[in-house]
């Protein structure tokens, strides 16, 4: 990934500039949806792993763990495949990234108290079908996980059918997790 969404910027870039706490101001990067994915991404990750290093601090890591995690942050937040949106009466498509698609579902779960989103996966077996969503998400001890998941099931539907001529087909959520308090983004 040399050039994260067309900015001219390399996700080490990207990487240095969130080291530096985003200073001095990149317009370019902070005008770029798939850098502010990344980005956001990449904080997200950066949280999760000082948590996990803390948690499991007397126990030995493997070595691959963070090579791990960032496989996985650039898997969804490449742009992915192009998701058609709607088209315009001149006949010009409109379409949103699969990776987009991946922000806005864990915007959802950020937005949901004592929810933690891990795994995300869209399918769609065809161009003009429903989208099909997983999600592996953990819930805070003590939240009633019926009622968290509904939520977020509803949540993700409302979030991507809000996009446009989007249709979601089903919303399958995994409670992978319990976690305790302070291990909570939120």
């Amino acid at each position: 990934m040399d050039d994260v969404g067309g900015s001219g910027y390399s996700l080490e870039d990207l990487s240095a500039y969130l080291d530096r706490g985003r200073t001095p101001r990149i317009p370019t990067i902070d005008r770029n949806a798939e850098c502010q994915a990344l980005l956001a991404s990449m904080e997200r990750m950066g949280r999760m792993s000082r948590e996990i290093v803390e948690e499991q601090a007397a126990e030995p890591l493997a070595e691959s763990w963070y090579d791990e995690i960032m496989r996985e942050v650039m898997r969804e937040f490449r742009a992915g495949r192009d998701i058609p949106l709607a088209r315009t009466p001149d006949g010009t498509q409109l379409v949103v990234t699969e990776g987009a698609l991946y922000e806005v579902i864990r915007s959802v779960g950020d937005g949901i108290e004592g929810v933690l989103v891990g795994r995300v996966r869209i399918d769609q077996i065809e161009p003009t079908a429903p989208l099909d969503v997983r999600v592996n998400v953990s819930v805070l001890f003590g939240y009633p996980i019926q009622e968290t998941v509904d939520l977020m099931r509803d949540g993700i539907r409302v979030a991507i059918e809000r996009h446009g001529e989007l249709r979601v087909g089903r919303v399958d959520i995994t409670v992978g997790d319990v976690h305790l308090e302070g291990e909570d983004e939120g």
